[in-house]
């Protein structure tokens, strides 16, 4: 079994610091974390605030997600505040979750039906009730985490490759559905035996 991924990412034109982080972090013997994380607004405070998102995460990986997206609100109270998508995987079980604050999107490639969905919310300023979705998945599904500066309109473009290695999809999605009046991140992580 393995683990392949890809992520693009860019800052708003005319910033030189984007205000997207991503996360990637592998925990316990066939865990997965991926995130994506808006910081409000463009620039050098953005970036700070999706970096406490970031540090949280990487803490502590083998917390409980739910307890996750708790920690990093507390850690975002001082900031401008960010938006999280967060995914894990269990790549044994085959199991994955999904939770998600604010307006980060997610698109599964997979004959399952699996449409994750977040709610309205900051981290940092107004916590929704937290909604943690559970799913199975086939060896081979892929997993698109964007942050609103990707139009969602690629997943309706039926003449993108999903099957691509992770890496040219993410670039793919960002050239040709990147904003640029805003910072862009897609990452793109796919599971094969």
């Amino acid at each position: 079994m393995s683990v392949s991924w890809g992520a693009a990412c860019r800052p708003k034109e005319g910033q030189s610091v984007s205000g997207d982080a991503f996360v990637i972090e592998p925990f316990g013997s066939s865990g997965l974390h991926v995130a994506v994380i808006d910081g409000l607004g463009g620039g050098v405070e953005a970036a700070r605030a999706a970096e406490g998102a970031v540090t949280v995460i990487r803490a502590r990986p083998d917390s409980e997600p739910l307890d996750m997206i708790r920690q990093a609100h507390t850690a975002l109270h001082n900031t401008r505040g960010a938006v999280i998508g967060l995914l894990t995987l269990d790549t044994v079980k085959r199991s994955a979750t999904y939770i998600g604050v604010g307006n980060i999107g997610a698109q599964v490639y997979s004959s399952q039906p699996i449409k994750p969905i977040s709610k309205n919310g900051i981290l940092g300023y107004r916590l929704p009730q937290l909604l943690k979705l559970s799913y199975s998945y086939n060896f081979g599904d892929t997993f698109v985490l964007y942050s609103d500066g990707i139009s969602s309109r690629f997943s309706l473009d039926v003449h993108i490759n999903h099957s691509q290695p992770p890496q040219d999809l993410a670039e793919l999605i960002l050239s040709r559905y990147g904003k640029m009046n805003d910072d862009a991140t897609a990452v793109v992580v796919r599971i094969s035996e």
